[in-house]
């Protein structure tokens, strides 16, 4: 009973984790708020089965890293093909479409995202997983009782109302429509709140980029000119050596000059005065 009732909470914990990223990953694509969930509210619920699946089936390889990666990679695989065949025939929708990455089956896979999952469910399951289970246990099991059961009344309530066959009944039957206007709001007020706080991070991290890069031109700006006076005076320097060395070499030939006739008068004295003894 304990493993089920932490299963229920990881299905809810998971999916909504599993639609917060997807509204990131949204807003930092197209700039605003897009709820990407098949359902009304805030939650992906093939992120719940899928973590639910992978922590039961795969839980006893946590400890080999890479047989978890294989089959973590595998499972998610299968698990995304799958569903997204089946919403594509039944809602004539894809929610995911990897037609432009290589190598993909159906527009459902791709090697790309298979991999992705893999590692990710490699973190969840050796990393995450452990955190959630010790958070779970520090419910208080009545009060997570309430919790669970108000969200898997929303989520029966919109799985109901998303079925096509009801879905064309929100004209005949005005509570569904305001159902469906309650949960949608819930959704949008969370999603806007994650889509503001995201869209302003990345705006903020543009702006540090930007300052850092006008910082960099300005920093290389600087070197060059300390780069380019540093080369103007040691071309200096070397042009005052190069006259120190031209005047030291012609004082030497001075000297040396100076010093050869001197040697040389001192031998013709010495011969004169040879020849005059003589």
């Amino acid at each position: 009973m304990e493993y089920f009732y932490n299963l229920l909470f990881y299905f809810m914990i998971y999916s909504f984790a599993g639609w917060c990223g997807e509204v990131i990953f949204a807003t930092i694509r197209h700039g605003k708020f897009v709820n990407r969930g098949m359902l009304k509210g805030a939650y992906c619920p093939i992120y719940g089965f899928g973590l639910i699946i992978v922590i039961v089936c795969l839980s006893p390889l946590k400890d080999t890293w890479f047989s978890l990666f294989i089959f973590s990679a595998l499972l998610t695989s299968a698990l995304e093909l799958v569903t997204g065949f089946v919403l594509d025939k039944l809602f004539n929708r894809k929610w995911w479409d990897y037609s432009n990455r290589r190598f993909n089956l159906g527009g459902y896979i791709c090697p790309l995202f298979s991999v992705l999952w893999g590692a990710a469910c490699v973190a969840i399951i050796k990393f995450i997983n452990p955190l959630v289970e010790m958070l779970v246990g520090f419910i208080y099991k009545p009060v997570g009782i309430v919790i669970l059961f108000l969200f898997y009344s929303v989520i029966i309530t919109d799985v109901i109302l998303t079925i096509p066959e009801i879905a064309k009944l929100k004209k005949d039957i005005k509570l569904i429509e305001i159902l469906e206007k309650q949960i949608t709001a819930g959704s949008d007020a969370i999603g806007s709140n994650i889509s503001e706080k995201t869209a302003a991070a990345v705006e903020f991290s543009q702006e540090r980029r930007a300052e850092a890069e006008k910082s960099m031109s300005e920093l290389r700006d600087k070197m060059a000119a300390a780069a380019s006076s540093i080369k103007e005076r040691t071309e200096q320097e070397q042009a005052k050596l190069k006259e120190q060395l031209s005047e030291l070499k012609a004082r030497n030939k001075r000297i040396m000059n100076n010093f050869a006739e001197l040697k040389g008068k001192k031998l013709r004295q010495r011969i004169k005065k040879k020849i005059e003894i003589k």
